[in-house]
């Protein structure tokens, strides 16, 4: 080939090259550098969970404007909630996002028994996608282009264990007892609500009857709408009394034998569930010192 020949060539090439279109970088899209995850409270039923984080626009102006989020226990979704946000970010800038939602994951008294029997701790997460548009120049069907709001989502998922809700337990404690005179006895018993939970356990009662040689001598109510302590153990003391009134003439004789049967019978309720309990013993009485 001729010098003029290279010449021509290495013309119409950069000729070519000149009229070639213009091939422009990838945008960059939006992203979420940052999320996290907290518990706010939590119940025998019901847990509340705070999702925060990061929103950082790529090169192009973002608005968000809600979220589709999914309650996930164990890998089970247990339910499904919208999420109203509003959020207009620049180009290339940040902002903060957060929301915060209450979920069941106990739904009944047996779920709460099976939960209370599986012990250890259950994973918890919140998944889902922010939802919104970015402006985009956008080329018409006639050729020219203009800015658009296009529909993106931004994908999250974060997880927490949490320990598995236990029931609290009603139990006997120990009593004091003693006689007052030849003809009275008193006694004070003790339950006790035994909350194990890492939160307050809400009552809806205890109700309680007391018999003293065979006869109810005392019957009522504790605890309604009582917030437990956490992990910690409430005492509720129910009074009796053994006399005239309750026994008549033969109380002396019951007392003088210085041994009183006693049986209590109670029952915790809450919301979901209650337990019963049922104790009996007896009461060792001393003799007087005057005799």
């Amino acid at each position: 080939m001729t010098i003029r020949a290279l010449f021509a060539a290495a013309l119409l090439c950069l000729a070519g090259c000149k009229s070639a279109p213009e091939t422009k970088a990838d945008v960059k899209e939006a992203e979420l550098p940052r999320q996290d995850m907290q518990v706010a409270t939590q119940s025998l039923t019901d847990v509340t969970v705070k999702l925060s984080g990061e929103i950082l626009a790529g090169d192009e102006a973002l608005t968000i404007t809600g979220a589709d989020v999914e309650f996930v226990v164990d890998g089970n979704v247990l339910s499904t909630k919208p999420e109203t946000l509003n959020l207009s970010i620049a180009a290339g800038q940040t902002a903060p996002f957060g929301f915060e939602e209450t979920f069941t994951y106990v739904k009944d008294g047996e779920d709460l028994k099976a939960m209370d029997a599986r012990g250890g701790s259950i994973l918890i997460a919140l998944r889902g996608n922010l939802k919104g548009t970015v402006q985009r120049e956008v080329v018409g069907a006639d050729g020219k282009p203009s800015m658009q709001a296009v529909a993106v989502e931004l994908p999250f998922a974060r997880s927490r264990e949490v320990r598995t809700p236990r029931l609290p337990h009603l139990k006997m404690g120990e009593f004091e007892a003693g006689r007052f005179s030849d003809s009275e006895v008193q006694a004070v018993f003790h339950l006790l609500v035994v909350n194990t939970n890492n939160f307050p356990v809400t009552l809806s009662s205890i109700t309680y009857e007391v018999s003293l040689a065979g006869k109810k001598v005392a019957e009522g109510t504790h605890g309604v709408g009582l917030k437990t302590a956490i992990a910690s153990t409430d005492v509720f003391d129910v009074s009796a009394v053994m006399n005239e009134e309750s026994h008549g003439k033969d109380v002396k004789k019951l007392i003088k034998g210085l041994v009183v049967p006693y049986e209590v019978k109670a029952e915790l309720k809450t919301p979901l569930y209650s337990e019963p309990l049922s104790a009996k013993g007896d009461i060792k009485l001393t003799v007087s010192k005057d005799k």
